[in-house]
């Protein structure tokens, strides 16, 4: 199984771990990752807002040189998979490929007839592979709230392997690794990370609110797969603190990474140092 891997702008700065488990992981169960070359940021939800044909392109260049690759597109960050997936059904869609490859032509960028997929390792994981029978150090007594955030698998069209509405995916994986999954309803809830600079007030609520729940539920820590929402309940955590008066301390931790840990691996090889919020308490409950 071989995919072409595209990081994304967050997981070679802000969310380093996130990089360096997904690789670790998918090389320990079998998976080869190749970095998609010349790869270049997905525009996000900013570049949308500026023109809607040019974000388009911007992603849609990702997936016209995964295209050349012959691979299908893997991205570990929930936004930049969102976005080239909706790249990519664009791609197939006249009108809409007529405007993007008119952008795209002006870069430099064709675009093959060899269709790609884009996939989120989310789903690889949960779906393409049984990581159950490769389980060494079970996560037994680790209580996780999964957090999915707004992109992850919404839309449905779009993306269409998890329920939109009350996702598993997460759940199961957390769970096959020997963790006790709460119940934690605010799943899909957004966590105020696209307003975060223009309303931080509102977007400190929004956040808040999904700490309060998970802090409830005597979770040990969130699992998510998210680095804008990881800005949001780890780098901001410490903010929301101090506004509110409340104490947190709750690590927020990537889906790649306690897998890691099930499979065996150090900390250390999953870059679980790089955190913000120490995950000290969790490697501590789980006899690190």
């Amino acid at each position: 199984m071989k995919y072409s891997y595209y990081p994304g702008c967050s997981l070679h700065t802000t969310a380093k771990e996130f990089d360096i488990s997904t690789k670790v992981v998918m090389e320990e169960l079998g998976v080869e990752l190749e970095e998609l070359k010349d790869w270049s940021c997905c525009g996000g939800s900013i570049a949308g807002g500026v023109s809607h044909d040019v974000g388009m392109a911007m992603a849609a260049r990702n997936v016209a040189l995964a295209q050349k690759q012959n691979l299908d597109l893997l991205a570990s960050c929930s936004g930049c998979y969102n976005k080239s997936a909706k790249a990519a059904k664009a791609l197939e869609n006249g009108t809409e490929k007529d405007r993007i490859m008119a952008i795209l032509a002006e870069m430099g960028i064709t675009v093959s007839d060899y269709n790609i997929r884009v996939r989120n390792v989310v789903d690889v994981l949960a779906n393409d592979l049984d990581i159950s029978s490769q389980i060494k150090r079970p996560l037994t007594g680790l209580k996780v709230a999964c957090y999915y955030g707004c992109l992850l698998t919404r839309p449905a069209d779009i993306t269409g392997w998890d329920s939109p509405v009350f996702p598993m995916s997460m759940d199961r994986l957390a769970q096959a690794c020997g963790a006790e999954v709460v119940d934690f309803r605010s799943k899909t809830k957004c966590c105020g990370g696209p307003i975060l600079v223009s309303k931080q007030e509102v977007a400190f609520e929004l956040t808040k609110k999904l700490l309060d729940e998970a802090k409830s539920l005597d979770a040990d820590c969130i699992v998510l797969a998210c680095p804008l929402c990881a800005t949001n309940l780890e780098l901001r955590q410490a903010d929301i603190e101090k506004m509110y008066n409340v104490t947190y301390n709750l690590p927020v931790i990537y889906i790649t990474e306690i897998i890691g840990l099930a499979l065996g691996m150090k900390p250390g090889k999953l870059g679980m140092n790089k955190h913000i919020v120490s995950p000290k308490s969790v490697l501590k409950k789980l006899g690190y």
